[in-house]
């Protein structure tokens, strides 16, 4: 009987260690994992604040490019407009043109065939219209925009020729057609102001010559394309209306000339309102600004 006592006793304290070993070995366990999950935390975390780092790096590399391909689209830029510059003044500095400003002060009475082709004759020259408002006459404005026409293209590198500089100096309309010959000039532009017995006419227009007389397939086909980019530019400048281009055989200036030419009606004098803006001398700048905006658009050939 004691020895079963002892026996009962031994089991319990072997059972009693199991337990204690089992529950210290599941502490340990649990610790284990805990620490396990502390560190992959720990290496996420860790992971995580690198991935950070790499990203805000690469975000200042990226500014960084970025700010150097401004600078290098800006220098781009810079040197595109210095080489459009030099393109621009290289084909400028080969280009002559002519001015011939409209009518004389002082024109006579002679005649002069208006072309090579025809026995047909008008007058040499005449004095033009006279200001509705302003009374001013057509030679004077026209003289004024031709000057002033003449000091903005040799400005920008043109050769600029005119027929004469003064308005008593009368020139017939062949002895101007053989001025630009002579000349073998690019374009030849006469300067005139328009005029109609109805106060209400307005805008302006760009004559240019059908083939007759020494006018060519291809001096016309010039004239046409040059005389297009003048009166769009300077009607765009001036805020004109837009007349167009008018096709002429019977003008003098025209038949005898063997370069490309064209006849720029600035606007109606005989308009008030555009007799005020032609006639003012604080507009002259503005007139012939539009006019030379006209010609940097041509692509002379």
């Amino acid at each position: 009987m004691k020895n079963m006592r002892r026996l009962s006793f031994a089991f319990a304290l072997i059972i009693c260690s199991f337990i204690f070993v089992g529950c210290g070995a599941s502490n340990n366990t649990n610790k284990t994992l805990n620490n396990n999950l502390v560190n992959e935390s720990n290496e996420n975390s860790s992971k995580e604040s690198e991935n950070e780092k790499d990203k805000l790096k690469k975000l200042e590399e990226d500014k960084n490019n970025l700010e150097e391909n401004k600078e290098s689209i800006e220098d781009l830029e810079e040197n595109k407009d210095i080489i459009n510059e030099e393109i621009s003044s290289k084909n400028k500095n080969g280009i002559k043109i002519v001015l011939d400003p409209g009518h004389s002060k002082n024109p006579g009475t002679e005649k002069e065939k208006i072309s090579p082709d025809s026995n047909e004759m008008k007058l040499k020259d005449t004095s033009g219209s006279v200001g509705l408002i302003s009374k001013k006459n057509e030679y004077e404005i026209a003289m004024d925009v031709t000057l002033k026409l003449k000091e903005l293209l040799e400005k920008d590198g043109y050769t600029v020729v005119l027929t004469k500089d003064n308005v008593e100096n009368s020139l017939s309309s062949i002895e101007r057609a053989e001025f630009g010959n002579r000349e073998n000039a690019n374009l030849m532009i006469r300067i005139h102001c328009d005029s109609f017995s109805n106060s209400n006419a307005k805008g302006a227009s760009m004559l240019v010559p059908k083939q007759r007389g020494y006018i060519t397939k291809e001096i016309s086909e010039k004239s046409i394309e040059y005389g297009k980019n003048i009166i769009e530019e300077y009607t765009k400048k001036t805020g004109l209306n837009n007349k167009g281009l008018q096709y002429r055989s019977d003008l003098t200036g025209f038949n005898w000339s063997k370069i490309p030419v064209v006849l720029l009606e600035l606007g109606f004098i005989s308009n008030p309102e555009e007799d005020k803006f032609l006639s003012s001398e604080e507009n002259i700048n503005t007139i012939a600004e539009g006019i030379k905006d006209g010609i940097e658009k041509i692509n002379f050939k």
